[in-house]
């Protein structure tokens, strides 16, 4: 009896530990294998890319969203869009929101050139490359990438045209916000041309003063308060954009000179388009900010595969020189607005009118 209930327990036993195994072995194929297995396709992440802009008040910057926006959404790219409306503080929260979002790459267009390179430092921590978008970023060697047009150029641009226009007399000399490397970068270029004229005693300055926030109506203030301290006696005017242009002629329109002074401008907005072939604008500068917000996502596409990007020169921000795409920017007057803008597309015939 012993001998046949110990046989009975261990036969209880392998019976247990063979269920046991059964259950916990992946089932067996019922079927012979084809010879050609099926490996499902590595399913890739979308790429998340944050955008910081300063401001939609100006045409240009409506346009440059806009712009990655399209090319973003043709590339299969999560485009992240954040505008500060030229307000430090809430750039530094709506950018330091994106890094808390999982965003591959971030786009910061600065409103303070120097104030935002702490959110340079958060990003490269959180290890997402920046990209300084148009304006400079300074004071930060953590910048992967520079992309603007040569600005320094744009400024040569605009103070050779006005001197050639106006070798001698009064000048009226405004520069972008201070806040902006790129308005420096501007009044840079433009004063190789003019400075020479003034040590000369050819170019009498008188008022050279910032534009705060490049907002307009600062602007007509400096123009306003040049007229009245000069008698009205003005030969040109170096405006740094369209949007102080406009103002500049504004003033000069209240004292029935629009027309009379060659001023300068730059962003070829259709205002000033209609303004130059009107002729109280004398010209501005075309940047394509097409090729600007394209070159933009498709870089970020690049960082964010750990690919290499393609520059063509170095723009020093105060710390080192940051590798730099730049494009190139073109003189717009009444002589070749059509093929410049109209031409490419960038205005159409009816935005003269």
């Amino acid at each position: 009896m012993k001998k046949t209930r110990m046989l009975a327990l261990l036969l209880v036993a392998v019976l247990m530990i063979t269920l046991f195994t059964a259950c916990s072995k992946p089932a067996e194929p019922t079927t012979e294998p084809s010879g050609e297995e099926e490996v499902a396709a590595p399913v890739e992440e979308k790429i998340r890319v944050g955008l910081s802009l300063p401001t939609q008040r100006e045409e240009r910057w409506v346009r440059d969203k806009e712009k990655m926006e399209a090319v973003a959404a043709e590339m299969g790219v999560e485009l992240l869009v954040r505008v500060s409306d030229a307000n430090l503080q809430e750039q530094i929260n709506q950018v330091e929101s994106l890094l808390t979002q999982g965003i591959d790459v971030l786009i910061l267009a600065p409103h303070d050139a120097s104030a935002v390179a702490s959110l340079v430092e958060k990003a490269k921590q959180e290890g997402v490359p920046v990209i300084s978008y148009d304006r400079l970023i300074t004071n930060s060697d953590k910048v992967d990438i520079y992309l603007s047009f040569d600005n320094v150029k744009v400024g040569e641009l605009q103070g050779k045209y006005i001197t050639e226009q106006v070798g001698e007399g009064n000048y009226i000399i405004m520069s972008g916000a201070p806040t902006d490397n790129n308005a420096t970068l501007f009044k840079q270029g433009a004063m190789k041309y003019i400075q020479p004229l003034i040590d000369a005693g050819k170019i009498k300055v008188i008022a050279e003063q910032a534009v705060e926030n490049w907002v307009p109506e600062n602007a007509l203030k400096i123009v306003e308060a040049a007229l009245a301290a000069n008698n009205n006696e003005v030969d040109a005017i170096l405006a740094p954009n369209d949007g102080t242009a406009g103002a500049a002629i504004q003033a000069l329109a209240a004292q029935d000179l629009a027309g009379q002074v060659p001023i300068t401008g730059q962003d070829a907005e259709k205002t000033a388009a209609k303004r130059i072939v009107e002729g109280t604008q004398s010209m501005t500068i075309f940047k394509d900010t097409r090729d600007l917000g394209e070159a933009a996502i498709g870089i970020a596409v690049k960082l964010a595969k750990g690919e290499n990007v393609a520059t063509n020169g170095e723009v020093d921000n105060g710390v080192f020189d940051v590798p730099s795409v730049l494009l190139e920017p073109h003189v717009v007057t009444a002589d070749n607005i059509q093929e410049l803008l109209v031409g490419s597309g960038y205005i159409t015939e009816a935005d003269l009118q």
